[in-house]
């Protein structure tokens, strides 16, 4: 029998070095610990679209399971009598306006964001992110045994012009996120093709849309575009989580050059997209309209939601996103645990250092009418 000592020596020491663990909020002990009924509990911690996938996305999905026992198309090849996988990536590439093979569709964006690490990140290269931005990013680059350099926000906001300062030639990747998890603000177009004439051009720059849809300030920058007037080192994340509302069966993709989706394609798993996924995905893409009824929704919620925190004296951070990040004055942890009493579920900002802030996911109009009258409650304690 191999002792514990000896068996640690075989683990990789960047995994072991990793100190992270996702944000979670057990429901069931929150319940039991204050008297509640979970399905009376408004939940606005996880930006998830409380109005839900398109109804033809649903049934498409349900559909799908009457082959549960069949593999999914494993490959992006058209020599098999069908396959999803490969019309999942064209009915993307078609809806960003991009060609076919410069997209690379994957279970999640969490799953996309570690296989487009992998193809660029050996150990040691230097990595150039925000602290204040969604930590999945610099996760997957711990994995590698990335060295991660941090440029902190400025005004809630990339600093672009930090950004520069810090991005040497030894620089293999810098992560932007915009609109950015947990401030919800954007990167404007000047700014990001400030910031991609000015890199090296060895340098990958990566940036995580996945609140894209959610967007409707004008100067807002597409890092799209910019890959297509031939920046080749530019690579865009994008989900089905937020807009569609398919957070639970998990569809991501990047958009990248040709040459980086293949070698992608090269390291994922075969079978790593589910039947009900893809079917899901195909039927959304075919029903815009209930996509863009449910981003009129949030958008007015979010404005909503902005103009009562901001009259009950919070400080709210301007947002592009479902979410807003609310500064109450009050210790994050304390006012969490305050709404909590009252049956409204939030994120505590203090995970990105900022200590008197709550991340607030848009919910449906009653859960925001909750959560209003739950932090004006909370407030005048």
């Amino acid at each position: 029998m191999i002792g514990a000592d000896m068996l640690a020596r075989s683990f990789r020491t960047a995994v072991c070095d990793i100190d992270f663990e996702w944000p979670t909020v057990n429901l069931l002990d929150a319940c039991r610990q204050y008297g509640l009924e979970i399905d009376d509990v408004a939940y606005l911690a996880a930006n998830e679209n409380p109005y839900g996938p398109s109804p033809k996305a649903l049934a498409a999905a349900t559909e799908s399971l009457s082959l549960a026992r069949v593999y999914p198309s494993p490959s992006l090849r058209y020599d098999e009598l069908r396959n999803e996988y490969a019309e999942v990536r064209d009915a993307l590439a078609a809806y960003c306006g991009v060609p076919a093979d410069m997209v690379m569709p994957g279970p999640g964006s969490e799953t996309v964001l570690r296989y487009v690490t992998q193809v660029f990140v050996d150990p040691g290269d230097e990595i150039v992110t925000a602290p204040e931005s969604y930590s999945g990013h610099p996760w997957a680059c711990q994995i590698m045994a990335a060295d991660v350099r941090y440029v902190p926000l400025r005004d809630y906001r990339f600093d672009i012009d930090a950004f520069l300062a810090t991005v040497s030639d030894r620089t293999k990747m810098v992560w932007l996120c915009s609109p950015n998890n947990p401030t919800g603000t954007i990167i404007t177009d000047e700014e990001l093709r400030r910031l991609v004439a000015n890199v090296p051009a060895s340098t990958v720059i990566v940036c995580d849309q996945a609140y894209q849809e959610l967007v409707d300030d004008p100067s807002w920058g597409d890092a799209t575009q910019l890959l297509l007037e031939g920046h080749r080192n530019v690579v865009v994340l994008r989900t089905m989580s937020k807009a569609f509302g398919l957070a639970g069966l998990r569809m991501g993709h990047a958009i990248a050059d040709p040459e980086v989706c293949s070698l992608i394609d090269r390291i994922r798993e075969p079978y790593y997209i589910s039947g009900p996924s893809c079917a899901a995905t195909l039927a959304a893409l075919d029903d815009l309209d209930w996509c863009r009824e449910v981003v009129r929704k949030l958008q007015a919620g979010r404005r909503w939601v902005t103009q009562q925190l901001t009259e009950l004296g919070c400080t709210v951070v301007p947002s592009q996103c479902n979410f807003v990040l609310a500064d109450t004055g009050v210790a994050a942890g304390v006012m969490y645990d305050r709404l909590l009493r009252r049956g409204v579920v939030v994120r505590p900002g203090d995970i990105w250092g900022y200590d008197t802030h709550l991340r607030i996911s848009i919910g449906t109009d009653e859960e925001n009418r909750r959560l209003v009258a739950a932090m004006a409650a909370a407030l005048a304690e």
